[in-house]
Order: structure tokens, then C-alpha cells, then sequence
């Protein structure tokens, strides 16, 4: 009923969950040893979701055109009153204007 590629496909997923549940588990075991959390490892957890954006948005902006360039200013802009989920939701809902207006 499978063939070999479904049965990869299966076991790559399962493996993936398996790492990222270790993960996850081995970051509350360590996090619970530390009775307050220092300050530069609660600064470094902060900025995470920071980072995984950048690694997100800067391929595209790169490889794109002037668009996705005014979208990432129109979110930088946004950034400074806004809190940081609705900028990026704003802007993403620029972009989407903007390609539905044929820009």
C-alpha cells in the first residue's frame, strides 16, 4: 500500500516531531533550573521571534522588487507605533493590496 517514498516521507516526519519534542522538552528542563532567569538569557529569549522574521522576510525582500522594499519600510515605519504582530500584519496586508491592485 506504501510505496518506499511514502514510508521516507513518514519517517522523516515522525523523526522531525521526535527532535522537536526533545527539544522543546530539554529547553524547559534547563529553563527550570535557573530559579531566576538571568537578564541576557531572558534578553536572548526575547529576541528570538525577532530573528526567526528576519531569516523569514530578507530572502524575499533581497530577491524581490521595489515592492516587497516599500512593504519593508512601510512595516519599519509601522514598527515604531504599532506592537510587532500588527506591523508584520499590516504590512502583509499592504503587500496583498497592493498585488491585488496589479502592482
Amino acid at each position: 500500500m506504501f510505496s518506499a517514498l511514502d514510508m521516507t516521507l513518514v519517517f522523516l516526519i515522525v523523526a522531525g516531531g521526535i527532535v522537536t519534542l526533545v527539544n522543546r522538552l530539554a529547553g524547559h528542563y534547563i529553563m527550570a533550573r535557573f530559579e531566576p532567569i538571568p537578564f541576557r538569557v531572558e534578553a536572548a529569549l526575547e529576541a528570538v521571534p525577532v530573528a526567526v522574521m528576519i531569516t523569514l522576510v530578507v530572502p524575499t525582500v533581497v530577491d524581490g522588487g521595489w515592492l516587497e522594499w516599500l512593504t519593508l519600510f512601510v512595516a519599519l515605519v509601522l514598527s515604531f507605533r504599532l506592537p510587532f504582530i500588527a506591523a508584520v500584519f499590516a504590512a502583509l496586508l499592504f503587500l496583498l493590496g497592493m498585488r491585488y491592485l496589479g502592482f
